[in-house]
C-alpha cells in the first residue's frame, strides 16, 4: 500500500486549519457587527475573540471591507433560504405573503430585536461606492420583486404599486423595532396592515 508522503499530510492539515480558522473569524465578525454596528468593531476586536492572528485573518480576507461584504452576501442568502423554506408548505400568493409577514412581525416585535442588517450597514456607510451596498441592494431588489410576483399572482389592481406599498410597510417594521420596539410596538400590527392593503388592492 502506497503511503501519504509526510510533506502532503501537513499540507492538507494546514489548508484544513486554515479553513476552520477562517470560518472563526467569520462568526465571530459576523455576530459582532450585528451586534455591536460594524464601524464599531476593529480588526483587533475580531482577532482577538476568534483568537487568531491578524495575519490568519488577512490570509482569508483581502481587508475588513472584504470581510464586511461576505457578511453581507451571507445574510442576503441565509434570509432568502429561510423564506423559501416557509414557502415550500404553501402554493397560495396570499398564504406566502402571510408566511412573509408574519415571520417579520415576529422578528422585527421580538425584544432586543437588532433590526434589518442591511439597513443597520445602510445606515452606517451612507457612501454608495462602498462595496457592501452591492449586497444590500441585492436583498431590496429581491424582496421588491418577489412581492411584486406575489401582487400580480393575486391579480391585485396595480400590481407594482401595491407591492412597493408592501415593501415600504416591511421597512417601517424594522425601522420601529430600532425606536418602539417589543410587542406592544408597531411592528406588531405589520401582518394587519398588510391584510387590509391587499384587500384594498384585490376588492371587486
Amino acid at each position: 500500500m502506497r503511503k501519504t508522503p509526510a510533506r502532503t499530510v501537513k499540507t492538507a492539515a494546514r489548508a484544513t486549519g486554515e479553513k476552520r480558522a477562517g470560518e472563526k473569524i467569520f462568526e465571530v465578525a459576523a455576530d459582532l457587527f450585528y451586534r455591536e454596528s460594524i464601524r464599531s468593531v476593529g480588526v483587533e476586536t475580531i482577532v482577538k475573540q476568534a483568537g487568531v492572528s491578524k495575519i490568519t485573518l488577512y490570509r482569508n480576507f483581502d481587508s475588513k471591507d472584504d470581510l464586511i461584504v461576505a457578511y453581507l452576501e451571507n445574510r442576503n442568502a441565509d434570509y432568502w433560504r429561510g423564506l423559501d423554506r416557509l414557502w415550500a408548505k404553501e402554493s397560495d400568493p396570499r398564504a406566502r405573503l402571510r408566511r412573509l409577514v408574519d415571520y417579520i412581525a415576529d422578528r422585527a416585535s421580538t425584544p432586543g430585536y437588532r433590526g434589518c442588517p442591511f439597513i443597520n450597514y445602510a445606515a452606517e456607510f451612507p457612501d454608495a461606492s462602498h462595496p457592501g451596498h452591492r449586497a444590500v441592494a441585492a436583498n431590496k431588489q429581491e424582496m421588491r420583486q418577489r412581492l411584486f410576483g406575489l401582487a400580480e399572482a393575486m391579480e391585485a389592481k396595480r400590481p407594482a404599486q401595491l407591492a412597493d406599498a408592501l415593501f415600504l410597510l416591511i421597512e417601517g417594521a424594522y425601522a420601529s423595532s430600532q425606536t418602539l420596539g417589543g410587542r406592544k410596538g408597531p411592528a406588531a400590527n405589520l401582518s394587519w396592515a398588510a391584510k387590509a392593503l391587499v384587500q384594498s388592492y384585490t376588492a371587486n
